[in-house]
């Protein structure tokens, strides 16, 4: 084991090992391993999770058989548990009988800042352990070396194998001459570089941080052993779990959380949880001082240390790009130096392949998939090279770094935008990528590009950042990536308010907008809150223009809370505000929402001459995702006036217009009102599979409140075809998602479906049972008033206790007149919610 990273034990302390980390237990304190098995080789971990399948993996390598391997190198970051997997499968190997006593442990100390152990030392050190005394060694390297292969080579001779663990190996120097000269015996070397090297052929194991539930069990298991009856692990269960995730579910700094909290038995786990929340401070507290102080940044110090100094500055660097990986051209744009524009970009990336690639071998950086293209840092090692780069600041000049790369993906992007018609303004110079091509990259990039617009607003760069905020807010939304548009405007919201920003007001209303777009009531009651707050502030400024944009989406708002007559109102007075400041390429937004008011009154006709409109206005501002959305609305208004063939005619172009942007939520939302028309025509086939095609599209891009209403549309499908199992099954899976998204409306509509459908099949009980399930959802999400509809709806099933079957067979078969004074409860279901998704 690395010197560095072991804590020995002294006087009366105890010394276990816990996932490849040696931790100093109190006097008393846990149970003492067991002797080793084999002579040099230390006891095996007190317990070793998540890595069965790896001990398997390496076992087989150990194997005398086909799959077999003469050399393994176990890689993988600093703390990673590489010696204990390494030293567990020597044991395994050992309880097989494979190598009998002749298993020999070498710590090479590879990272160690006082020397390692040379290649020379190494040959040396095991022909000791093959009886070969220092007197009877050949004087010289060479010598030695030949000495060590015959030995080797007569005890295969003699059928007795050989295994060597040599640990911590920092360069392939060290073990070159450690290769076994046969097939026979086993070389298991760990390291963090991957130890590729010509001549030198390996087998590499690459070992990766613990999944959830292994990382959890970590460190419950180190409290247990130490306090047997420590309450904690059963107490605070989600506690330990967000423990796990701070620490990157990286062994040695789950071992270090241990024992932090067994050394404090007072230390709740909720509280260490919220220490490490900290990201600025998260290295400082996994630490651990003591004769020899154990800590993440130590392990990580002695990997740094080893790298070259143009290696050094990319790690650095590279904590410039925000969000979860970073593509290789947003990498160069941290270095790159020459002439600016897309074009020197794209021909010079490759360049720093090579580099990233090193940074990869030292375990530093992870490329994800393989031969992506796009690199990753743990977390853990992330802090650490911020910390390193904050500090190296000046010397890499990094200040100048972020406003060239804040720069330069603005450039990228806005091709990516105005390609989709996202940007207006001046043609950009070359040629655009395709319409598919520029949605592909805002998916693929939509992470970064998010976080790098939070970025810029909560570091002071605002102003610098705007072009990006543009772009990127001008595909979030339209192509259905709801959740991240509501974080990029709340983050600009706080970032104005912060820095008592002008564009507040401006800001409001993008939120405003972003929060429209959820069915959660709460969520729109907030949007109504902040343009009550916008007109305020741009009726003090006389910004006018402002004021009919805060005006039309109120009306939207409004309309949301179902106030379709105050929507209305505020909506003709935006519209005649826009016209009286002659800007008719916003004029067609009042009229979408005048529109969807008379699509709510069923005033088919008006709303067809409304949305027609608007639709020429659309087409002269140029920007095709919102002309979409505005066509399938005009799409369904058609098909409701009879003008059926007209209505496909647009659904089509729409539809084809969204598949050509590459635009999968719209393209989603086109399919479902596509079914909606086939399902009323009867084409029931046709629907199904539209149907499918849209869940199937919404599931690809994680939008689960757009699959969920996929799902509810299908369950129509199959009620029109008699399916009731078919019907059911695709409810609950949308009931499920609604719930989740917290979409209240088709929650009780889609549980109400699922009441109606079974008490088809299972009578009066399974109806009642079915209300029962929607009053406790109701009442779970505050909606008192529905809840206690449902709750006496179930009762009116369960009434005829006394027998009289004939009148529930009547009240289950014949729902009577919606809405009329005499309706029941279940009637009075049927009226609130129908049995199509909102």
């Amino acid at each position: 084991m690395n010197a560095e990273q072991r804590a020995r034990a002294e006087g009366s302390a105890t010394v276990i090992q816990v996932a490849g980390d040696y931790v100093v237990q109190p006097p008393g304190a846990g149970s003492v391993p067991p002797p080793p098995a084999a002579p040099g080789l230390p006891a095996p971990p007190a317990v070793l999770v998540g890595r069965e399948s790896s001990v398997k993996v390496l076992t087989d390598l150990l194997d005398e058989g086909g799959g077999g391997a003469p050399v393994t190198v176990v890689a993988g970051l600093p703390g990673v548990g590489k010696s204990a997997l390494a030293v567990a499968t020597a044991h395994r190997a050992v309880e097989y009988g494979w190598f009998g006593d002749r298993v020999y442990f070498l710590p090479l100390h590879g990272y160690a800042p006082n020397g390692a152990v040379s290649g020379a030392q190494a040959v040396r050190e095991m022909l000791r352990h093959l009886g070969v005394g220092d007197a009877d060694a050949p004087p010289s390297p060479d010598g030695q070396v030949a000495l060590y292969r015959a030995r080797l080579a007569s005890l295969a001779r003699a059928g007795q194998r050989v295994l060597i663990v040599a640990d911590d190996a920092g360069s392939v120097s060290q073990v070159r001459d450690l290769v076994p000269p046969d097939g026979t015996h086993r070389l298991l070397v760990t390291s963090r570089h991957r130890l590729v090297a010509p001549g030198f052929t390996a087998r590499v194991v690459g070992l990766d941080e613990l999944s959830a539930e292994p990382a959890t069990e970590l460190i419950a298991g180190a409290l247990l052993r130490t306090w047997p009856e420590d309450p904690r692990p059963a107490r605070e269960p989600e506690a330990l779990a967000r423990i796990a995730e701070h620490c990157g579910r990286l062994p040695l700094a789950l071992t270090v959380a241990g024992s932090l909290l067994a050394g404090d038995p007072g230390l709740a786990a909720g509280e260490l949880a919220r220490q490490l929340a900290e990201a600025r401070t998260r290295l400082e507290t996994l630490h651990i001082e003591g004769d020899v102080p154990v800590g993440v940044r130590a392990a990580f110090d002695l990997s740094y240390a080893r790298l070259p100094a143009d290696q050094a500055r990319l790690f650095r660097l590279l904590t410039v790009v925000p969000g979860p990986d970073c593509p290789t051209l947003f990498a160069h744009l941290v270095t790159y130096e020459g002439e600016p524009g897309p074009a020197g970009l794209a021909e010079t990336a490759g360049e720093l392949r090579p580099a990233l690639a090193a940074l990869v071998r030292a375990s530093l950086l992870a490329e994800q998939p393989v031969g992506s293209g796009r690199w990753r840092m743990h977390d853990l090692v992330r802090l650490y090279a911020l910390e390193r780069g904050e500090g190296h600041a000046e010397e890499d000049g990094r200040e100048a770094v972020i406003d060239r790369f804040l720069e330069g993906l603005t450039e990228v992007a806005a091709r990516a935008a105005q390609a989709l018609g996202i940007q207006r303004g001046p043609a950009a110079a070359g040629d655009l990528p395709s319409m598919a091509e520029a949605a592909h990259w805002f998916e693929a990039e939509r992470a970064v590009l998010v976080a790098t617009v939070v970025f810029a607003a909560d570091n002071g760069r605002s102003v610098l950042g705007a072009g990006l905020y543009n772009h990127v807010a001008g595909y979030l939304g339209p192509y259905g990536y709801l959740e991240d548009a509501l974080l990029l405007e709340r983050s600009m919201v706080d970032a104005a308010r912060r820095h008592g920003d002008p564009v507040l007001a401006d800001a409001l209303c993008n939120l405003s907008a972003a929060l429209v777009c959820f069915t959660t009531r709460h969520l729109v009651d907030e949007a109504a809150e902040c343009l009550m707050e916008a007109l305020e502030m741009f009726r003090a400024v006389e910004n006018r223009a402002g004021e009919a944009r805060a005006m039309v989406l109120l009306g939207a708002v409004l309309q949301r809370q179902g106030r379709v007559e105050e929507s209305t109102v505020i909506l003709v007075q935006a519209l005649a505000l826009l016209q009286e400041l002659q800007m008719p390429a916003n004029q067609w937004t009042p009229l979408v929402g005048l529109g969807a008011n008379l699509e709510r009154l069923e005033r088919w006709d008006e709303a067809v001459t409304v949305y027609r409109a608007a639709v020429t206005l659309a087409e002269d501002d140029g920007n095709p995702s919102l002309t979409v959305m505005l066509l399938r609305s005009f799409a369904a208004a058609l098909w409701r006036t009879g003008e059926r063939e007209e209505a496909m005619a647009v659904h089509s172009r729409a539809l084809a217009l969204s598949r050509e942007a590459g635009n999968r939520s719209e393209t989603g939302r086109l399919l479902l009102r596509m079914s909606q028309s086939l399902l009323d025509d009867g084409r029931t086939e046709e629907a199904r599979a539209v149907c499918e095609e849209a869940a199937g599209l919404f599931a690809e891009i994680g939008q689960e409140s757009g699959q969920a209403l996929a799902l509810f549309s299908l369950a129509c499908v199959h009620e029109q075809d008699g399916l009731v199992t078919e019907q059911l099954e695709a409810l609950e899976r949308a009931v499920v998602l609604f719930v989740r998204v917290g979409d209240e409306d088709n929650t009780v509509g889609a549980v109400t479906a699922m009441a109606n459908a079974l008490t088809r099949v299972g009578g009066a009980a399974e109806g009642a049972r079915a209300f029962d399930v929607l009053a406790e959802a109701c009442e779970a999400v505050g909606l008192a008033e529905p809840a206690a509809e449902a709750r006496e709806a179930a009762a009116e099933f369960r009434r005829p206790a006394d027998g009289d079957t004939a009148e529930a067979a009547e009240r289950v078969t014949d729902p009577g007149t919606p809405g009329g004074p005499g309706s029941t409860p279940r009637q009075r279901w049927r009226d609130r919610f129908r049995s199509r998704p909102r």
